[in-house]
């Protein structure tokens, strides 16, 4: 059976509503043992009291014991549910969002804080590639700061024809694969915000320890020398008196060099991995790279880049968690008394430990950077997977150097949700020529160019597109949609649209005549700051200048007599969208069906959008 929105949404429900009871009988058992630890954790504490009180061993010393070996077995028992709690409601909280991306919920979404650079902020916000209600929000399951680089930067950096198909097969393979998907999300959620990129650079970076020469061999030395002095005293070689005052000698250096620098060392630790683990994470979520499906692609090169550099991640990383295991015994209270301050006070225990990360680290550490890319192309890669997951109906598109124009079927804007998007079958035509949209306000101009964007930015990602069919040349997006004065700056609006406009330009003549890229222009209703009558001068010397240098896209517009303009005749395609009038008493005296249409628009609705907000002929004077 064929999946649809509608039976992918009934799937999402259903295991929302399951994770959610799973979650709140787990809670219920949280509290449950809350509750416990603190009573076996008071119980063990006056059993201890008391046997200190009366110096009885029993019935008060030995049962106080047990008591507090059945409370660490409690506690990590406890740590086990905790975990098992902290998945059920990141499980429910997935399959809840993905109700969200189908409604286009953004409130029920989370918002990255993902910017684009300077050079691409224009295009980015014309087309609402970032931020609330954007694509990057709609797409976007990475967890890790390089998972969301990555894919923002595919949505920015258009790939190569040979790298969009290599994706493409990759994003399919995944599609099927959601308990993979998820798994990979919710590892990424247990993890903190900024670890991996703290990892990445402290695997990077340069050895604190090892810049300290001095440290590391009193570290040696010191504890050495007062091991050496105890066992001489214990086989009287040495009078009692020396070894004492040799070994208090010891511990005081060591007191005073652990105040010193074991918060330097102890900060490189949490670097590393802090309470909560992030070194298991990591290997969790690297595991799952060796879960994927065999292929001969895209895949296949990120399982490699994990599986054979350095060693191999999974080997690594377990060596690593060794190390940390170890670093991490003062986390523990009964550890950190029994174990960890004699250690410390006695051998520099820190110190050692950090001795063993820094070989780690540079044996290892030039690797990471390759693993956590690997790892954030998978991130971005299974983004793209769920989103074409969540749209069967969507298509995967054509994107081939000897295509000379773009031909879509049934396209649509992604941002809207299935209930209200209306799609259009759209050709803008080969090198040198335009799309000219015309139409009345609020008929879809405007959404029609960004569902052409949005479209191109997604084709050249590797994803799958709102659209039954797309072919199109690899493309170079340059838009004025949403251009906008500068008070600070002392710019105009029309000079804001000039400056945007020449930056197209000169792109035009950049790619000119490039056999690998063609520049694909949108523009809405430009240089709209001055009179119409040089507005159209300069918008059809704009466009032809564009379609001089083979440059292809489409424009929108309200001016009817560009589409006379004898500079353009023979250069564009026309195309309008159209509006429905009713009775003024109507609910709804304009209608629109947002259908693209040949030719060039019949209609205006201006003087009739007067009078429905109150603004007729006949209105009185003072009337809103």
């Amino acid at each position: 059976m064929s999946s649809t929105p509608e039976t992918i949404a009934a799937h999402y429900r259903q295991r929302a509503d399951r994770f959610a009871v799973e979650e709140e009988e787990l809670a219920r058992k949280d509290r449950h043992l809350t509750h416990a630890r603190v009573a076996v954790f008071l119980a063990v504490a006056l059993l201890l009291a008391f046997g200190w009180i009366t110096q009885v061993v029993t019935p008060w010393y030995l049962p106080g014991v047990l008591g507090a070996i059945g409370f660490v077995a409690l506690v990590t028992y406890h740590d086990a549910v905790d975990r098992r709690l902290r998945r059920a409601r990141q499980m429910r909280m997935i399959n809840e969002q993905g109700l969200s991306r189908l409604a286009r919920d953004w409130d029920g979404l989370p918002v990255p804080a993902t910017r684009a650079p300077d050079e691409h902020l224009a295009t980015a916000t014309d087309l609402d590639l970032f931020g609330r209600a954007s694509l990057f929000q709609l797409v976007s399951c990475a967890t890790t700061p390089i998972g969301k680089k990555i894919l923002r930067d595919w949505f920015l950096e258009p790939a190569g024809c040979e790298e969009i198909r290599a994706r493409q097969q990759a994003v399919a393979e995944l599609t099927d694969h959601e308990s993979l998907r998820e798994a990979l999300i919710v590892e990424g959620k247990l993890l903190a915000g900024d670890a991996t990129e703290r990892f990445v650079k402290w695997a990077g970076g340069s050895s604190w320890l090892r810049q300290r020469p001095w440290l590391t061999w009193f570290c040696r030395v010191v504890p050495a020398v007062g091991l050496v002095a105890l066992l001489l005293t214990v086989l009287r070689v040495i009078s009692p008196d020396v070894g004492f005052a040799v070994v208090l000698i010891v511990v005081a250096s060591n007191i005073v060099i652990s105040v010193l620098f074991s918060g330097n060392v102890h900060d490189i630790f949490a670097r590393v991995n802090s309470r909560q683990g992030e070194v298991q994470g990591y290997l969790r979520m690297f595991r799952l790279i060796y879960e994927m499906p065999d292929s001969a692609g895209t895949l296949s090169d990120i399982k490699s880049a994990a599986a054979e550099q350095g060693g191999g991640v999974i080997l690594r990383m377990r060596e690593l968690q060794f190390v940390m295991k170890l670093a991490n015994i003062s986390h523990s209270a009964m550890l950190f008394v029994f174990v960890y301050l004699p250690l410390q006070v006695g051998f520099l225990y820190d110190f050692h430990v950090l001795t063993l990360l820094e070989k780690w680290q540079a044996v290892c550490g030039r690797h990471a950077k390759a693993w956590f890319d690997a790892l954030g192309q998978f991130e971005a890669l299974a983004s793209l997977a769920t989103l074409a997951y969540d749209h069967p109906d969507w298509t995967m598109p054509e994107v081939n150097a000897s295509f000379t124009s773009i031909d879509a079927t049934a396209i649509g804007h992604p941002l809207l949700a299935d209930a209200t998007r209306v799609t259009n079958d759209v050709e803008v035509a080969g090198t040198g020529s335009f799309l000219l949209i015309t139409g009345s306000n609020m008929s879809g101009k405007s959404t029609l160019l960004r569902s052409i964007g949005v479209n191109i930015t997604l084709a050249q990602a590797g994803g799958p597109v709102c659209a039954a069919g797309l072919r199109m040349p690899p493309a170079q997006l340059a838009t004025s949609i949403r251009v906008r004065d500068s008070l600070e700056d002392g710019v105009s609006f029309y000079m804001a649209e000039l400056m945007r406009l020449k930056e197209i330009v000169d792109q035009a003549v950049a790619y000119g005549g490039r056999p690998d890229r063609t520049l694909v222009y949108l523009l809405d209703e430009i240089l709209q700051g001055t009179n119409s009558q040089e507005r159209r001068i300069a918008v059809a010397r704009v466009l032809t200048h564009l379609v001089k240098h083979g440059a292809i896209g489409a424009i929108s517009t309200h001016d009817l007599d560009l589409a006379t303009s004898p500079e353009l005749q023979g250069e564009f395609l026309p195309v309008h969208f159209r509006e429905t009038l009713h009775d003024h008493d109507a609910e709804k005296p304009m209608t629109f069906d947002y259908q693209l249409r040949p030719g060039v628009a019949t209609t205006t609705n201006a003087l009739k959008l007067l009078e429905i907000v109150g603004l007729g002929s006949d209105a009185p004077e003072g009337s809103p």
